[in-house]
């Protein structure tokens, strides 16, 4: 009996022992950070400067975060604006990114990122390299979004953007306002290495929120069309209005409206395209390559300031078939400006063929820079308007003025 009483003492010594050290290992305070020692970086710009890059940090001040145009201050940030900028040069990214922390009190801290804005002079001389840092660090979120800017990207994140807490995040919100996928670090990448498509980055610049003689003007942030690359660099952007078409070509479109005459009279009858789908259709017989892009779109009317009574189903149909003409002819001109003024295929039709025949994207591969911009080109949109709005004919128009036919 004494010497089970004995073995009992000893394995309720060594279940203590084992609980005594799993305790030691779970206090994990020895490495805290405390939050009043991070500097949050909400945004970062990258601009070139001769032959040095400027880095600027957007940094939030958790002080000012409690509303938007707050002017109170707390925690040793106090101001009126709810963020701090920091910029300086250096020889390269992190080179740049160095010099900034020794005249930041704070550890800076990557996580939270938000966006990566590229200068337009910047992005013109290639971007891959730039961003080895940002997957090589782990703090570093690949899932943040990438815009371009017209001028400086400095400029750009020192826009008032009175509506957001900082510039930062009104950016992130127009990319999910401008495209159904917007292109974060992770989708950019990977549409740089994969064959058959470049990638493309929506672009955006300052504006003033009025008239010149509006008093107290601040300045916004606007999207200004599509940067398209020819791999990872900058060749061209593309203005708003035919980037609207691009994007329903890249199947990306989130709100666009489409304007169409009626036959008589003046005005205009706005489409408002809802969703579509596309399928692109590789045709290849030697050298000759021809595509052939199928589009299905559904949309609603938004606005009638017409006397063209759409109520009539062949009046709708037509309005339908109009709507059709205008994304071929649109789409068309875009697809000619990629093709053959910046080479750069965003569309993809490489990657068609790469999907659809790779035996054959095997033969043409070495020579496919040189037959991109001779690709002929067919777009096949059908178009189908599902809702004519609340009043189905012309408001506020007498019976007798309006046009049935």
């Amino acid at each position: 009996m004494k010497s089970k009483s004995d073995a009992r003492k000893v394995r309720k010594a060594a279940v203590l022992c084992c609980l005594l050290l799993c305790s030691v290992l779970l206090g994990g305070c020895w490495d805290r950070r405390e939050v009043n020692d991070v500097a949050f970086v909400m945004g970062t710009g990258l601009d070139k400067e001769g032959d040095q890059y400027r880095v600027t940090m957007q940094i939030a001040l958790p002080g000012q975060l409690g509303s938007s145009g707050s002017t109170g201050g707390g925690g040793g940030t106090s101001g009126t604006k709810s963020y701090y900028l920091e910029s300086k040069t250096g020889p390269s990214f992190r080179g740049a990114s160095t010099e900034e922390q020794r005249g930041v009190s704070r550890t800076l801290n990557y996580s939270h990122r938000r966006v990566l804005l590229f200068g337009e002079e910047l992005a013109r001389e290639g971007i891959s390299k730039k961003m080895d840092v940002l997957a090589r660090i782990p703090q570093n979120r690949l899932s943040s979004l990438v815009v371009l800017t017209k001028g400086s990207s400095l400029e750009v994140l020192q826009a008032d953007a009175p509506i957001e807490q900082y510039p930062a995040e009104m950016i992130r919100e127009l990319n999910y306002s401008y495209m159904k996928k917007p292109r974060s670090i992770k989708l950019l990448m990977n549409s740089i290495l994969q064959e058959g498509i470049d990638p493309v980055v929506p672009v955006m610049s300052l504006v003033k929120n009025g008239p010149d003689n509006l008093k107290d003007k601040k300045t916004n942030i606007q999207v200004d069309g599509l940067g398209v690359f020819r791999q990872d660099r900058l060749t061209g952007i593309i203005d708003n209005h035919l980037s609207r078409f691009l994007l329903l070509g890249m199947e990306q479109a989130k709100e666009t409206e489409i304007f169409i005459p009626p036959p008589k009279g003046s005005g205009y009858l706005s489409v408002h395209l809802i969703e579509n789908s596309v399928h692109i259709k590789p045709h290849i017989r030697g050298n000759d390559i021809r595509m052939t892009i199928h589009m299905n779109c559904n949309g609603n009317v938004r606005e009638d300031e017409t006397t063209f009574d759409i109520s009539q189903e062949e009046n709708l149909k037509w309005l339908e078939q109009q709507v059709a003409e205008e994304i071929k002819k649109e789409l068309g001109e875009a697809i000619r400006v990629i093709q053959q003024k910046y080479h750069s295929d965003i569309l993809g039709l490489g990657l068609a063929i790469v999907k659809g025949l790779p035996d054959e994207w095997k033969r043409i591969k070495p020579q496919w820079d040189q037959l991109y911009p001779k690709v002929e080109v067919t777009i096949d949109p059908v178009v189908h308007i599902e809702n004519i709005g609340a009043v189905t004919k012309p408001f506020g128009i007498k019976k007798e003025h309006i046009q049935n036919e």
